[in-house]
């Protein structure tokens, strides 16, 4: 089936750090003029779609806020569904836990974490052991216990701080529970880019530079993968990768993916 749809990774994909990567801006109006339908999908946490949008807008690149489907808002949005009266404690940005606020969930604070009902670990610039304490106290006395993703670094301006995947670890070796990943790759964020293109998984292709995300979100989608070699990814390590992680093509930026779909729609018409 022709792709009809594509979903796209930001950070390595389209920008890396704070910069725009070569082909990405002319690559994306080929793709909106040629009539796809786009997803960026990521795992930021810190801040909104409609913040998210502003900073591609603002570095050149058309994106609007309808195209975003962030880790952040997954997990707000599943909270909200499914633990609404609960009361919930944030390990993460005075951002997030404003945005679980306006839903109308009763988030609470760093004195009064460790009763809550409901954990949710997140990117956290200003961690400190009472934060962490409070979450493991609370997930060892059975709150629902949930990280947005498992990243383990996270950039932040001149030094790399732990993600929230070292800080969910670190919460579950104290008390001894997995979290429940909401971001890339889970059902919840898979549910939320198929709802958001509204297409068969046949018509849709992944684009990203990490395997352990992008394409195994591709993979649980049952959609066509490709990674790209301009994040952190090398050439060596393809290799060395578990079949469940290797991709159907690989390209070296986003700059080769109008080719590729140009390629891969003059093979369909052949067969």
């Amino acid at each position: 089936m022709d792709i009809k749809g594509i979903i796209l990774d930001i950070d390595g994909t389209v920008m890396l750090a704070n910069k725009v990567l070569d082909g990405a801006s002319e690559t994306l109006e080929f793709l909106h003029q040629s009539g796809y339908r786009l997803v960026f999908c990521t795992q930021q946490n810190q801040f909104s779609d409609r913040m998210i949008s502003d900073r591609l807008q603002s570095a050149g690149l058309e994106v609007s806020e309808q195209e975003i489907v962030s880790a952040g808002t997954v997990a707000v949005n599943f909270l909200a569904q499914n633990h609404f009266a609960s009361e919930i404690y944030v390990v993460g940005s005075e951002s997030l836990r404003d945005r679980l606020s306006t839903t109308g969930m009763k988030v609470l604070s760093d004195q009064q974490g460790e009763t809550a009902e409901v954990v949710l670990v997140a990117t956290d610039s200003d961690i400190n052991l009472t934060r962490l304490s409070a979450a493991a106290e609370a997930v060892r006395r059975g709150a629902a216990f949930y990280v947005t993703n498992l990243d383990r670094g996270e950039p932040m301006e001149d030094r790399i701080i732990p993600g929230p995947g070292s800080l969910a670890l670190a919460i579950a070796y104290t008390a001894g529970r997995r979290p429940v990943v909401l971001g890339k790759p889970s059902p919840t964020m898979v549910a939320a880019v198929q709802n958001r293109l509204d297409l068969p998984p046949s018509s849709i292709v992944v684009i990203g530079d990490q395997p352990a995300q992008d394409v195994r979100l591709g993979r649980m989608l049952g959609a066509a993968t490709v990674l790209l070699l301009s994040g952190v990814t090398s050439a060596d390590a393809l290799g060395r990768m578990s079949s469940s992680y290797r991709p159907d093509a690989v390209l070296a930026g986003i700059r080769d993916v109008p080719a590729w779909l140009d390629q891969r729609k003059g093979q369909q018409s052949e067969s």
